[in-house]
């Protein structure tokens, strides 16, 4: 759910990828930020949008910054950590009030592909999609205030991540959800049509997947598929406002990422953003730093 926190507008942030190739089918990328702010005014920064990962983030000042969900306050930034799944709504994100001219940003955002709290540390997401999470309660609570702690210590970005892939490795290698592997028509089944098109292909039965999607990525496979498409339809506005595009078919958009029509397009881009495709392409994209999209 978290997809910006931290983001002081005239902050230094830095999106990077795993350093340990071993990696990469577990860990999506991170994002540090380490700056200073000096203004007291309250201010908006960005609104962030829901994907299907998960995301671990550590903040290590907090008191600056406050989530909002359309128009009720749903969560202050203390220090500490947080684990959420991007599957929900879109929220506002905003930077607080305050008297003191000069406050220090640190925080460092690991986001995970969504199959890993199922078969990295046994946890279906599922049983856990309404609680608050910290990372003790993912990670235990010896170990993840360990991590912590040295997560703090550090003061680069390269820091953090030799941390955090040290002890990402360390569980890796003590995994024991073994009898379910995680295989690629479950990985890449969202990309179907249809359940029925994917138990045909499959060969497993509708109930079956429905339960494997739950268990591994916590939602039902239609909300996984619909996170997926919107994903894709965001990166192709993306993709075409970087390459300095000014207009946009956007049924073209609709039936290529396999909407109904235009229509259906529009009221489900809107459910995830708040706002229009048109409005998100002609005036609301420049307050999204598109580098932190997926």
């Amino acid at each position: 759910m978290f997809a910006d926190t931290g983001i002081p507008p005239q902050g230094d942030y830095e999106k990077a990828f795993p350093q340990n190739l071993s990696l990469l089918p577990y860990i999506h990328s991170y994002v540090s930020i380490i700056s200073e702010v000096h203004d007291t005014q309250e201010q908006y920064i960005t609104r962030f949008f829901p994907s299907f990962m998960t995301q671990f983030v550590f903040d290590f000042y907090g008191s600056l910054n406050e989530v909002v969900e359309e128009g009720s306050i749903q969560l202050d930034i203390d220090k500490g950590t947080y684990v959420k799944s991007g599957i929900g709504t879109w929220m506002d994100f905003f930077q607080k009030e305050s008297i003191s001219s000069k406050r220090l940003v640190k925080s460092f955002k690991v986001t995970l592909y969504p199959h890993v709290l199922y078969e990295v540390f046994g946890i279906s997401p599922f049983e856990i999609g309404e609680e608050d999470l910290t990372i003790t309660d993912i990670w235990g609570e010896q170990e993840g205030e360990l991590l912590f702690e040295e997560l703090e210590a550090q003061d680069t970005r390269e820091g953090m991540i030799a941390v955090f892939e040290r002890y990402f490795l360390k569980q890796l290698s003590k995994r024991h959800v073994s009898q379910k592997n995680i295989s690629t028509y479950l990985m890449r089944g969202h990309d179907y049509p249809s359940l029925k098109l994917l138990s045909k292909e499959c060969g497993y039965s509708e109930r079956w997947i429905q339960k494997q999607y739950l268990e591994v990525f916590g939602e039902p496979f239609k909300q996984i598929q619909n996170n997926a498409r919107f994903i894709k339809t965001l990166r192709l506005i993306n993709g075409a406002v970087l390459g300095g595009e000014s207009h946009l078919k956007f049924v073209s958009i609709a039936y290529e990422c396999g909407y109904f029509d235009q229509t259906h397009f529009i009221k489900e881009f809107k459910k995830f953003t708040g706002l229009t495709p048109t409005y998100y392409f002609n005036t609301f994209r420049d307050k999204i730093p598109l580098s932190w999209l997926w």
